[in-house]
């Protein structure tokens, strides 16, 4: 039993040892993205003036904007630099298959969204990691809502009654997204399914292409990230329905929810975190969550990520893993019915 206890200690020492010497190098924050640019329906160009008025105004990546958090926070209370290394391709699977092969030292991690960790998965095949296995949660960073947009065009400003619009014209109303597979896809058959509709998915290339395609009468319904949305909820060509989290959004405040408006089971929200390659030191996964947790949690930046539309996420590290895992269970058979015969990362 002492020589248990002794092993126990010894452990425990080097765990508080390596998590003090942490980082003892450069850290790798990889930054993966999906190719896109300025083209719409599966890659034709339309470059329409209604699209380059809102490139314009666009928002910077959320991307961008988080992993400038994470690098200041670790770099904090380092001597080495935070490097970011954006990875484009395989819709984010590329920058993740990096990380996932990466040694498991904490001195490369991955910013990642809900669609690298459980819709991308679940949607395509050969992804080349498993989001169980080859990845530790190091920090949750935020929850993204999306809100249901349609044209401004339809006459009708409920959901009740797109509802109604919808279901009287079986197969010829459009809803887009920002690719297959993504988040807004997801919504959008969730929607179907729940409200019991039949539409017609439309892939573009980019959430702001998909926008500017119900602008332009393209299609008539998308769900838009919040931060995307925000710039253009007052446009003459847009009308913001309903957001699907499960509560009202902070900067909409007078914008129902999808059950509000008498749709259940359809709530889906969009999240990022930092992750680390499965194996590491558990006092060091522990120093990277204190750490991010700590710089999330100034006000200044609080206000700022709230800002952008984002939500600052409270809850502990092993909930949050806990939460990630229930939603691979939850949308994995939805995705894998809504999955294109033979669609693969690449």
């Amino acid at each position: 039993m002492l020589r248990l206890i002794s092993i126990i200690l010894l452990f425990q020492t080097a765990q508080i040892a390596n998590a003090q010497e942490y980082p003892a190098r450069a850290v790798t924050l990889v930054v993966p993205y999906p190719l896109s640019g300025p083209t719409d329906i599966r890659g034709a160009s339309r470059m329409t003036k209604t699209y380059k008025l809102m490139a314009a105004t666009a928002p910077p990546a959320i991307s961008d904007t988080l992993s400038r958090i994470v690098q200041q926070a670790i770099r904090y209370e380092s001597r080495y630099p935070v490097l970011l290394e954006r990875q484009p391709g395989g819709a984010t699977t590329r920058g993740a298959q990096y990380v996932a092969r990466s040694p498991a030292d904490g001195h490369t991690l991955l910013l990642a969204s809900n669609e690298t960790m459980v819709l991308t998965p679940n949607y395509a095949t050969d992804v080349g990691y498993d989001p169980v296995r080859s990845f530790e949660l190091a920090a949750p960073l935020v929850d993204m809502p999306f809100v249901l947009m349609t044209s401004a065009g339809l006459p009708f400003k409920t959901l009740e009654r797109l509802i109604a619009y919808i279901k009287v014209r079986p197969g010829d109303v459009n809803y887009g997204s920002s690719g297959d597979g993504s988040t807004g896809h997801l919504a959008g058959e969730l929607l179907r399914r729940a409200a019991g509709l039949d539409m017609v998915h439309v892939s573009y290339n980019g959430g702001l292409a998909a926008l500017n395609g119900l602008a332009t009468g393209q299609i008539s319904v998308m769900y838009a990230a919040l931060p995307l949305a925000l710039p253009y909820l007052k446009n003459e060509y847009l009308r913001a329905l309903a957001v699907a989290s499960p509560h009202r959004a902070q900067l909409l405040p007078d914008l129902p929810t999808l059950a509000e408006s008498g749709i259940h089971d359809a709530d889906v929200t969009a999240w990022y975190g930092v992750f680390a390659p499965n194996g590491g030191s558990p006092g060091i996964i522990r120093w990277l969550s204190d750490h991010i947790g700590d710089a999330l949690n100034e006000a200044a930046t609080r206000n700022a990520v709230i800002g952008l539309g984002l939500e600052p996420v409270r809850s502990p590290l092993s909930e949050f893993a806990s939460r990630i895992y229930a939603e691979g269970e939850r949308w994995g058979p939805v995705l894998k019915a809504a999955r294109i015969p033979g669609r693969n990362a690449s």
